[in-house]
């Protein structure tokens, strides 16, 4: 969230975290504001390399950055959920 807040982006995100080929993996969507959105894609593939840097600086690790248009994360009952574990670590 402090990453998000510092490169002026809303704390509306949602961590996915998931398992493949034996390795945890980690994505974050990252929901824009309307005057951040942009329909050219480069622009938020720039935005999302900045944002996965930044992400890597501070935390120490790499995640997947995706970022997604405004009001797109599912919230209940007005909050977004923050966390998604999709690794089936039991069988």
């Amino acid at each position: 969230e402090t990453v998000l807040l510092n490169e002026g982006y809303t704390p509306n995100y949602q961590i996915i975290v998931d398992r493949k080929n034996n390795s945890d993996t980690l994505d974050i969507n990252v929901e824009l504001t309307p005057d951040k959105f942009s329909d050219i894609v480069s622009e938020n593939q720039q935005k999302e390399r900045k944002l996965e840097s930044a992400m890597r600086t501070m935390i120490g690790i790499g995640p997947k950055v995706h970022l997604v248009p405004p009001k797109t994360i599912v919230r209940s009952e007005g909050k977004a959920v923050r966390v998604i574990d999709k690794r089936k670590l039991h069988d």
